[in-house]
């Protein structure tokens, strides 16, 4: 679903769209940004003050980005979050 976020880049000038894949296979063919998401975004942004952030995805993923984000100068209450976390299994079939 690129196409979408492309589109929001080319109407809106203060949209930005910078695919990254953590790990891609090489049968990808992948040529664009690699590596976690919040490494790319501490890379592109030296300075969080005065940003916002809503980071979505693993536990883990929030775990490590909000402190990364809040020592490179976002404010704590700046950063919000919806951590996914995995669903209780389903009970057997009787």
């Amino acid at each position: 679903m690129a196409d979408l976020p492309r589109q929001w880049a080319k109407e809106h000038p203060n949209f930005r769209f910078v695919p990254v894949l953590s790990e891609p296979g090489s049968e990808d063919e992948w040529t664009g940004r690699t590596g976690l998401v919040h490494e790319a975004i501490l890379a592109n942004f030296p300075d969080l003050s005065g940003f916002s952030i809503y980071a979505c995805g693993s536990m883990k993923m929030v775990e490590a980005a909000r402190p990364a984000f809040v020592a490179q100068g976002l404010g704590e209450e700046q950063c919000f979050s919806d951590a996914f976390v995995p669903a209780a299994a389903a009970p057997p079939r009787a």
